[in-house]
């Protein structure tokens, strides 16, 4: 049986890192296209000038990168784990103790940090930019002020104080609307959260498709175009959907935010095990996706 080498840690990481940059770049070039597509005429009708144009582009990235980011973990998840299958070493690995662990281990790692820094992207940073942009394409200067801020330009702690204020209002008036309101500002927080962990979810998603395809398959692009467009089709529905529900009252908004999640995560841990329990032979329980 031939050998085949085992990457280390750094190795995986470093082509992990490369996949993801890629995808990430790629992804946000050309949600920033169509966004630009949109508003670019529009400013321009305004005479805006160009440095105007630019920074209104440059401010739209942080909520673009809330979405590319967990869509950029999975690219580069399924790329390289497809790619671990077809070269033999994801085959070797599951001859040896632990060896799947020891490929998963570091990935999943990666994704935790690389979901702690949405989080602190999305509570910090994207707020204050959504502010601003919204400043320029009203036409408003830098320094003015307004009297309400939208949910999406609040970071977490004022939102909760939003929520406060609407609860009490609720309370006090007994005003449907005030709970509406209140469920607005809860809902952003959640999605806040939501979308960072993602990028774990999506992971383990990516690690699911590539390991669920047969061992004579292609790990090609048409994979990773196919899966990615697929899976991200049905979790931004599924947020985009719960969103709505929840800001409707229909259920809440710990419910309607994190559902996604929930599913997307339920269906990976089932096609991992599922295949799990394929490939392991009866008495020896060290061949498996978690040895």
């Amino acid at each position: 049986m031939q050998h085949v080498p085992q990457p280390t840690a750094r190795q995986l990481l470093r082509r992990h890192a490369a996949s993801f940059a890629t995808a990430l770049v790629a992804l946000t070039a050309l949600l920033l296209a169509l966004y630009a597509r949109r508003q670019v005429p529009a400013l321009s009708a305004r005479d805006a000038s160009a440095g105007t144009i630019a920074e209104a582009l440059l401010l739209s990235v942080p909520f673009t990168a809330a979405l590319t980011i967990p869509m950029a973990v999975f690219v580069a998840v399924l790329h390289e784990f497809a790619r671990l299958r077809t070269d033999g070493t994801l085959a070797a690995a599951r001859r040896q103790r632990r060896g799947v662990r020891r490929l998963v281990g570091p990935v999943i790692a990666a994704a935790i940090g690389v979901a702690a820094l949405t989080l602190a992207s999305n509570t910090v940073l994207l707020p204050r930019a959504n502010e601003r942009l919204a400043a320029l394409l009203a036409g408003r200067p830098a320094s003015a002020t307004r009297s309400e801020r939208s949910d999406r330009e609040m970071t977490i702690g004022e939102l909760r104080a939003a929520e406060r204020v609407a609860r009490a209002e609720a309370r006090a008036n007994a005003a449907p609307q005030a709970l509406a309101i209140a469920a607005v500002y809860e809902v952003e927080v959640q999605k806040k959260y939501a979308l960072a962990a993602a990028c774990v979810v999506l992971a383990l998603a990516g690690m699911a498709v590539s390991l669920r395809v047969p061992h004579g398959g292609r790990g090609g692009a048409g994979l990773v175009i196919g899966a990615s467009g697929t899976v991200f089709g049905a979790y931004y529905a599924l947020i985009m959907t719960g969103e709505a529900l929840a800001e409707r009252l229909v259920v809440s908004p710990v419910v309607g935010m994190w559902g996604a999640n929930a599913l997307l995560l339920g269906a990976a841990l089932l096609v991992l095990s599922r295949r799990r329990a394929s490939v392991e032979p009866v008495g020896d329980p060290t061949v498996a996706i978690g040895g």
